[in-house]
């Protein structure tokens, strides 16, 4: 195997059965960081990292907290879908919104939201507190490593007040009052902090929040589409809604030219001062073949043949006169000349 072969060349002094594997480490293990420069150094290409773009913002108003996020889901270059679901419910005063690969966002969410259940059960059914869904989110991502590439924008509301967290792939949090991930959250940030304020009603955070949305689509080319919105209020009613940013393009209509107008002169008096004939060849008509239809035979009118025929000798002189005939052909011969002659 060539990384078998590999740490053999680097741990030169310390054989592969012999190291120390059994070992516990708190939160991410670098150790391979030199192993993989060497192997590069050999010669191989660690395959290239697959990106995807998004752009999610939350924000707190003076009623409640609200999650938009865009539409597009992306490959690299490639935009597989423009109605892709990135706001998922974890409870019902819990909601988030993710950013990386759409299958693990499905997954993870589906997951968290029968824990939130669960707990939810375990605290003999009372409100869900938002930090107890935030901190299953942390602790999911944190035992996952790094490996599933996902982060959320957390908020809710419960007895406590208002909340809004970011969780991001590595389990690292951040409170804030207004957030934004993915790939459009400088341009969506920029809005943020130039037109957010606390006290902010409904409506404004609701304007405040499609135009931070709106920046990250105009100035990201993985986020585009569509805008979905979650709003969840203090009285826990939640709302939710999508507006069209960019419709589908439609051919535009030409405008229809108009023909210049045609003068008509009549009653002029037209002078020939030159005339001549160019005579044009003959040219002979093709025949024209017609194709005789053949009438069909009708069944009736086929003549009947018989099955046999009654073939009759006539005596000839040749046969009368020949004596080196046959005595058989002799007396027929005889016998026809006796009948005729009777």
């Amino acid at each position: 195997m060539p990384y078998m072969h590999a740490l053999q060349q680097i741990h030169t002094n310390t054989p592969i059965s012999n190291m120390n594997t059994n070992h516990c480490y708190g939160g991410f293990n670098y150790e391979n960081f030199l192993r993989n420069e060497e192997i590069i150094k050999m010669g191989y290409k660690p395959p290239l990292p697959i990106t995807t773009g998004t752009t999610v913002v939350g924000l707190e108003f003076n009623a409640g907290v609200m999650i938009a996020t865009d539409t597009r889901a992306t490959r690299n270059s490639l935009i597989s879908s423009n109605a892709t679901q990135k706001i998922y419910r974890l409870h019902r005063n819990v909601y988030c919104g993710g950013s990386g690969y759409a299958s693990d966002l499905f997954k993870l969410s589906r997951l968290l939201e029968k824990q939130c259940e669960l707990h939810y059960f375990a605290i003999n059914k009372r409100i869900l507190p938002v930090v107890c869904a935030k901190q299953l989110i942390k602790t999911l991502l944190t035992s996952l490593m790094g490996r599933m590439l996902i982060s959320f924008v957390v908020g809710g509301v419960d007895p406590e007040g208002v909340h809004l967290y970011s969780v991001h792939f590595d389990g690292t949090t951040e409170v804030s009052r207004y957030t934004s991930i993915g790939s459009g959250q400088y341009c969506a940030m920029g809005i943020m902090e130039s037109l957010w304020r606390p006290d902010m009603t409904e409506d404004e955070a609701r304007e405040l929040i499609f135009d931070a949305v709106r920046s990250g689509i105009e100035n990201d080319q993985s986020s585009g589409s569509s805008i979905d919105l979650v709003v969840i209020r203090t009285n826990y009613t939640v709302s939710k809604c999508t507006e069209e940013i960019y419709k589908s393009l439609k051919p535009e209509h030409k405008p229809l030219t108009v023909k210049p107008e045609i003068n008509i002169i009549n009653n002029l008096d037209l002078i020939i001062e030159e005339e001549s004939v160019i005579p044009l060849p003959h040219v002979k008509p093709r025949p024209i073949h017609q194709k005789t239809e053949k009438k069909p035979i009708r069944r009736d009118a086929v003549r009947r043949t018989p099955a046999f025929t009654q073939i009759t000798l006539k005596p000839s002189t040749e046969d009368i006169d020949d004596d080196d005939a046959p005595p058989n052909k002799k007396r027929k011969i005889q016998q026809l000349f006796r009948e005729k002659i009777l």
